[in-house]
């Protein structure tokens, strides 16, 4: 029960943070519910490392 209640949580979760970062919603609400709090940190490090590749290691960046 309580398992089902985080994967819709992280559900909501992944599907806020997508929008508002610009990433594929469908593919992080799907892993939001599968994996629960760790899809949240996969989403992290993944917004990260494309950032990163977008605006070059040299660069700054400014992120609001």
């Amino acid at each position: 029960m309580l398992f089902v209640f985080l994967s819709c949580v992280f559900i909501l979760v992944m599907y806020l943070e997508s929008l508002s970062k610009g990433m594929p919603v469908k593919r992080w609400m799907l892993l939001g519910g599968v994996l629960g709090p760790v899809a949240w940190c996969l989403f992290n490090v993944h917004y990260r490392r494309a950032f990163v590749r977008h605006v070059g290691r040299q660069s700054c960046g400014w992120r609001p």
